[in-house]
């Protein structure tokens, strides 16, 4: 509980500075898409049954939280899954993040990307606050693309500019990071424990 309110004023302060640094970013004519890595063809989805097969350590990433641990991973690193269908944004609009990093395994509804020239944190600021409700399709299912993801439009700020701010909120996702792989040591342990104990 501590690590989360820990980490929820980390982020609510990268995105206040974020904020103050680009105000204006939600206009102009640059695409955000230009700024994108991309990583969902690498994603493969595990049925219920296929994981049951596989139990582990490494997090099973839906497009809202980990539904799982399996023994096996394919990505390494850090990344911003940014929700693709089902639950995508929440009540006022904004997209459904999680910033991610370390072994994992991510199924197909949620995007998996990086920042292209620009950082994955710089990326997932951006999203934070950015009103997604005009890009998602879908009456019953609803549904953020490729397409209309990279299509958002925004004000690229200067080079120099990025790298200012990139050292300012470096060390607040460095201490996120931490704070987070010290809890998933401690659950893990939990876990191991009481499939000993039970």
């Amino acid at each position: 509980m501590l690590v989360k309110l820990l980490n929820a004023n980390l982020l609510n302060l990268a995105n206040t500075l974020f904020k103050h640094y680009f105000p204006d970013i939600n206009t102009g004519t640059d695409k955000i898409g230009d700024y994108i890595k991309n990583f969902d063809k690498l994603r493969k989805p595990l049925s219920k049954k296929q994981r049951s097969e596989i139990p582990g350590k490494y997090r099973y990433i839906g497009a809202t939280s980990v539904n799982d641990h399996i023994d096996k991973y394919n990505f390494d690193g850090i990344y911003l899954l940014l929700g693709e269908d089902g639950t995508v944004q929440d009540e006022y609009g904004f997209p459904i993040l999680q910033y991610t990093f370390g072994k994992f395994w991510p199924n197909n509804h949620a995007h998996v990307l990086q920042g292209k020239n620009v950082s994955t944190e710089w990326l997932y600021l951006y999203f934070s606050q950015r009103n997604i409700s005009g890009i998602v399709t879908g009456a019953v299912q609803k549904k953020v693309s490729q397409k209309n993801m990279n299509s958002l439009k925004f004000k690229l700020p200067d080079s120099q500019e990025l790298k200012k701010f990139d050292k300012i909120i470096q060390p607040l996702f460095s201490k996120i990071r931490s704070t987070k792989l010290e809890n998933y040591h401690l659950e893990e342990l939990k876990r191991v424990l009481l499939t000993k104990l039970f």
